[in-house]
């Protein structure tokens, strides 16, 4: 049985992602998908905020090498903080 990693921001299960091959890993990450995570939801303000772009990061788990790191996350749709959405976010 696969040992089942956590999100230690929101405590749900993470998820197994396969990076893309131009992206350097040769094994799957582990990353948290939940767009109600707090690590997620500041990030998404935190670069809008900083950068003006739909961007975030989540938190992912490399079970390789047993560290943690964030991976960049598009949000366009509805998590865009951009184009009127969520405007006292970006300018807070």
């Amino acid at each position: 049985m696969a040992k089942v990693h956590i999100c230690p921001y929101c405590h749900e299960d993470l998820v197994s992602w396969e990076p893309p091959d131009e992206a350097g890993w040769d094994h799957d990450l582990m990353v948290c998908e939940n767009n109600e995570c707090s690590y997620f939801v500041k990030g998404r303000s935190k670069v809008c905020k900083d950068y003006d772009r739909n961007f975030s990061y989540r938190y992912c788990y490399d079970p390789a090498t047993g560290n943690e790191l964030p991976i960049l996350a598009w949000c366009g749709g509805d998590l865009s903080l951009l184009k009127g959405r969520c405007k006292e976010v970006c300018e807070g």
